[in-house]
């Protein structure tokens, strides 16, 4: 069966657009890979779906499309890496189908999101994954980053590679006086949400800007999207800034090792990062909302882990693109898993995706 697969990269956005069909998994398996057979014929279903927002989960929705665009043919389904608020946003005004999210929605675009659906909106963790420290400096190829550290380095009073902070982080290594230049998102970011509420939870006594998709930065250049923080850093000797793992190898850019307030200098891995949704993520979500809490301070992995969500109707008022929903969602979370160590991301523990499960079999 022929599929077509467009991927197109215009300015910092990415966008997957992917003749794709809907297929379902009654997979409930209790292991932490789970997995599934190929559809047959009667579980596909027709119809357009379109997803915006997270560009932390946007190269993992790419490849989840691409797989699955071969097994059925009929439907179709794109998604657009424009960040965790956008996606938000343009889920509550009803121009998407479902969005992709770092960080969990505020009670304000909750209301939005319900008022949308003409039912509850459903937060389903589809994936995990680390946020990276990304950097680039000349003859550094090897970094310890405590999260007193970064916290200095990104309010802007650390202000050189050579600090003392970081010579504490890195005893025996050579470190230039390269002016430290951090690159943060521009745009309201589930990914700044979850950096900086790692933080504001693991170096209070030096992070005093909060914790949100949005911060009013002291310092640093903004930029649009993961993407557009990496190629900052990129093109920048000093350069430093937070993104999710994968943006890092496809750019051949190093990520540090980081301390947070569990265990030592830990480097990010899918096992480093599962180990830190096992210790610090709870479900706090009611009904089939499976939406939780992440507690940096209890996490024993790599410290700054996170899932991230796909944001959803419980009922679509066009049974078709809720159908699609269902079979994307369902094959996202089962079969979909095996494809995240690969990308830099880390499958989701089984008891989560029980509960993700019973969430989608639920809509409709």
């Amino acid at each position: 069966m022929r599929s077509a697969l467009l991927l197109r990269t215009t300015g910092l956005t990415a966008v997957a657009a992917i003749g794709l069909a809907a297929c379902g998994s009654d997979n409930n398996g209790s292991s932490n890979t789970p997995g599934g057979s190929s559809p047959s014929a009667s579980s596909c279903a027709t119809g357009s779906v379109i997803g915006q927002g997270s560009t932390f989960q946007a190269n993992i929705e790419k490849q989840w499309i691409s797989d699955f665009a071969g097994q059925c043919s009929g439907a179709n389904i794109t998604y657009t890496g424009t960040g965790s608020g956008a996606g938000i946003q343009q889920f509550g005004s009803g121009t998407i189908d479902y969005a992709g999210s770092d960080a969990t929605m505020k009670p304000d675009e909750q209301a939005a999101a319900d008022k949308r659906c003409g039912n509850t909106a459903l937060h389903i963790p589809v994936t995990a994954g680390g946020v990276a420290i990304i950097y680039n400096v000349k003859g550094l190829s090897s970094l310890n980053l405590s999260a007193a550290t970064l916290a200095g380095i990104f309010n802007g009073s650390i202000k050189t590679w050579n600090a003392d902070q970081i010579k504490q982080d890195n005893p025996g290594v050579t470190l230039p006086p390269t002016a430290i230049k951090t690159y943060h998102r521009s745009d309201g970011s589930g990914t700044t949400k979850v950096f900086s509420g790692f933080l504001d939870a693991d170096a209070p006594s030096v992070w005093k800007l909060g914790s949100d998709k949005s911060i009013n930065w002291p310092s640093g250049l903004g930029a649009n999207g993961s993407s557009g923080v990496v190629q900052g850093v990129q093109k920048t000797d000093g350069g430093i800034t937070y993104a999710e793992v994968s943006y890092a190898k496809q750019n051949n850019l190093p990520t540090a090792k980081v301390k947070g307030a569990q265990g030592d200098f830990t480097d990010i891995s899918s096992s480093t990062v599962s180990q830190s949704i096992d210790s610090g993520f709870t479900v706090t979500g009611t009904g089939n909302d499976v939406s939780g809490k992440l507690d940096f301070t209890k996490m024993t992995g790599y410290p700054i882990s996170t899932v991230s969500y796909a944001i959803v109707c419980s009922h679509y008022s066009d049974a078709g693109k809720g159908a699609l929903i269902k079979a994307f969602l369902a094959y996202a979370v089962t079969t979909g898993q095996q494809q995240a160590e690969a990308l830099g991301f880390a499958q989701l523990p089984a008891s989560l995706v029980s509960k993700d499960q019973t969430a989608i079999n639920s809509l409709a």
